[in-house]
């Protein structure tokens, strides 16, 4: 019964070599491929209104917990996260929180927090200046150009910050005046709180998340292939070409 229906509902039929199909009368059915999307001619309201949004929900959420001077973590993102990042992010959210290894202990009398980091008082600046740049720039498109730069640039913490701020079309003013103000210690702070809420617990930097799990297989692949390991995750239609090898 059920196959009667699917062709009573579809009409396939092979054609010179290929495949044609009938446009169903259910308006239902009008987005299920892209075949008959096409023979109801409703391609481009398909892609806009239902494979857009679908792909969208379907996109594979990566958060990267790292420090800004750990070594390790300076080349993932500067070699896996960015190739990710320029080879399939239509179908991929990156989410940055640097800390890591770092501690944190509450001064009272300033109401404010003190930030310990395992490469010392720069890393911590460091860790800081990536928070306010997230935070103010909020798109991954803005604000990552911005972090591969400067994870991937040896030298003075502020100084490579500025330098990259300028390639990367970054008002570093905006950025430096968060650095020093309270917005930007409560920004640290919840970075803090994110990680050390992690489960299991991190246990080292890089630290990876996909779809919120994170197993040591899957850091393994992350580190070795993040764009296959994105790309065998993603359980959604029309995968970038980049994913083809991967399926």
């Amino acid at each position: 019964m059920y196959v009667s229906l699917v062709l009573s509902t579809i009409l396939i039929f092979y054609v010179h070599g290929g495949f044609a199909v009938d446009c169903p009368k259910s308006s239902a059915q009008w987005c299920e491929n892209a075949n008959i999307a096409q023979a109801c001619g409703v391609t481009e309201q398909c892609n806009k209104y239902v494979w857009k949004i679908r792909d969208d929900n379907d996109r594979v959420n990566l958060t990267v917990y790292y420090e800004t001077l750990c070594p390790d973590c300076r080349q993932f993102i500067s070699t896996q996260v960015w190739n990710a990042y320029q080879s399939i992010l239509s179908i991929l959210n990156i989410s940055f929180v640097p800390y890591g290894n770092a501690h944190e202990v509450y001064q009272p009398e300033t109401k404010l927090y003190q930030f310990y980091c395992q490469h010392g008082a720069d890393e911590c600046f460091g860790n800081l200046i990536h928070s306010c740049l997230i935070f103010i720039y909020r798109n991954t498109t803005q604000h990552l150009p911005f972090i591969y730069c400067t994870e991937s640039t040896e030298g003075d913490v502020e100084t490579v910050a500025v330098q990259c701020a300028e390639k990367t079309s970054i008002d570093y003013s905006k950025v430096s005046a968060c650095v020093q103000s309270r917005l930007g210690n409560q920004l640290q702070h919840l970075n803090a709180v994110q990680t050390d809420s992690l489960q299991p617990q991190h246990q080292y930097v890089p630290w990876v998340t996909v779809n919120g799990v994170h197993t040591e297989d899957m850091e393994q692949q992350a580190e070795k292939d993040l764009v296959g390991l994105i790309c065998k995750t993603y359980k959604g239609s029309n995968p970038p070409a980049k994913c083809q090898k991967y399926l």
